[in-house]
């Protein structure tokens, strides 16, 4: 039988910083043949991402400047989780930093792999109902946030239409809808 497994051989130490993560060098064997072979893993913290509705039924959206696209994206506000931190209450830290809304009831949608190619972290979805304005925006200095309420029909509009470019924003909406349409 064949193994599938691949075997992690050994780590070389994080030696590079790269503000957000490190990244690990590991040496790993194909089990489909037998190579050894060096890849790299971008390892960090895990990260949070908000579909809040508020009472009119809009979603509150971050359009965010990306230095990747060099462009502004229509995104679900979030963010990296602290060193010993809860992932909801990141998620309400999150919001309330990015937009100044918070809310008061809060639903868990589940989680999905980062980017499973390179990276080890994971996003953690949020439904918050309720949100409401209640402070001003506290962003970090390589922040440039533009709050936007959008009404939920054209959320759903833009996401099957694939306006979005950002993938955490997608799956984060397509649970947020589902769990609405299921009922919370």
């Amino acid at each position: 039988m064949k193994n599938d497994t691949w075997e992690r051989l050994y780590s070389e130490p994080e030696t590079m910083d790269l503000n957000l993560f490190h990244a690990r060098f590991d040496h790993l064997r194909n089990p489909r043949n037998s190579m050894d072979i060096r890849i790299v893993t971008l390892t960090g913290a895990d990260a949070v991402n908000v579909m809040a509705l508020t009472p009119a039924g809009n979603v509150v959206m971050a359009d965010n400047f990306r230095f990747g696209i060099m462009a502004y994206s229509l995104e679900l506000p979030g963010g990296l989780v602290d060193p010993d931190e809860d992932h909801q209450h990141a998620a309400r830290r999150e919001l309330l930093e990015e937009t100044g809304y918070s809310a008061p009831d809060w639903y868990y949608l589940g989680c999905i792999a980062a980017n499973p190619v390179f990276m080890d972290s994971y996003v953690h979805h949020y439904l918050a109902i309720g949100a409401e304005k209640t402070a001003a925006q506290s962003l970090d200095e390589g922040e440039d946030i533009r709050v936007r309420e959008l009404p939920l029909a054209e959320l759903r509009k833009m996401l099957f239409n694939g306006e979005f470019q950002h993938p955490h924003t997608e799956s984060g909406a397509l649970r947020g809808l589902g769990r609405l349409e299921r009922g919370l």
